[in-house]
C-alpha cells in the first residue's frame, strides 16, 4: 500500500503545493488510444516501473484497458505514486477492444510512454518472447511448493488458463503431480516451482 513517510523520504516536496497553480511549460498531457489487448503481467510491470521512475511527475492518469483473456474492461486511475485499478463492465460480443488512457504531468516523454505501453500489447512476437523466457518446458520434472510442502511432478502445459482464475491471469505452468493431481504454478519463481532434485 501507499506509505506517506516513504514517499516523503523519496520526494520531500511531494506535499508542497506552492507553485502548482502557476503556468508551467513543462506540464503537458498525453492521450494514448490503441486497438487490441494488453498482457496483464506486462501492464503490471509497466505501471510499477512508471510509478517508481516518474510517479512524482505524474499529476493524473486514468484510462480503460483491454486485458488479454479478460471479459471485463479494466478501469484505472492514479495521482502521483497512488494507483488504483479494477475490472468492471464486460466487453460486448463482437465489440472492438481498445486501450484508452490520459496522462497529465511534468516533463512527460510522450514518445517513451507510448512506446513502452505498446510493448504490453499482445502479439505473436510478444507471446513467443514470453514463452521463451520460461525456465521449464513441457515434460520437465519439477518440484512445486504446495500446502503439503514440496511435491514432485511434470510440466504438462505452458501458459495455462482456466475460467475460475482471476480476469487476465495466465499461469506459466500446469503441473501433473506424481500422485496424479493437476495444479498450476502462479509464478515462474524458485519460491513456487524449481527443477526436481
Amino acid at each position: 500500500g501507499f506509505d506517506l513517510q516513504r514517499t516523503l523520504e523519496m520526494d520531500p516536496e511531494f506535499l508542497n503545493t506552492d507553485g502548482e497553480h502557476q503556468h508551467d511549460d513543462s506540464v503537458s498531457s498525453l492521450s494514448i488510444n490503441l486497438p487490441g489487448s494488453v498482457d496483464l503481467e506486462l501492464v503490471q510491470d509497466w505501471v510499477r516501473d512508471l510509478l517508481r521512475e516518474k510517479g512524482a511527475d505524474i499529476y493524473r492518469m486514468k484510462g480503460v484497458l483491454s486485458i488479454y483473456r479478460a471479459k471485463q474492461r479494466f478501469f484505472f486511475q492514479g495521482v502521483h505514486m497512488l494507483f488504483d485499478g479494477t475490472f468492471g463492465e464486460p466487453w460486448k460480443e463482437g465489440e472492438a477492444r481498445e486501450n484508452s488512457m490520459v496522462f497529465i504531468g511534468k516533463n512527460l516523454d510522450h514518445a517513451a510512454l507510448r512506446t513502452s505501453f505498446e510493448a504490453c500489447l499482445v502479439s505473436e512476437e510478444a507471446m513467443a518472447k514470453k514463452l521463451s523466457s520460461l525456465r521449464f518446458a513441457v515434460g520437465d520434472r519439477v518440484e512445486c511448493n504446495t500446502r503439503e510442502g514440496w511435491l514432485q511432478g511434470e510440466i504438462i502445459q505452458l501458459m495455462y488458463r482456466e475460467e475460475f482464475m482471476p480476469p487476465g491471469m495466465v499461469a506459466p505452468y500446469q503441473i501433473k503431480l506424481d500422485d496424479g493431481v493437476r495444479i498450476y504454478a502462479p509464478a515462474d519463481s524458485d519460491m513456487v516451482i524449481r527443477r526436481a532434485t
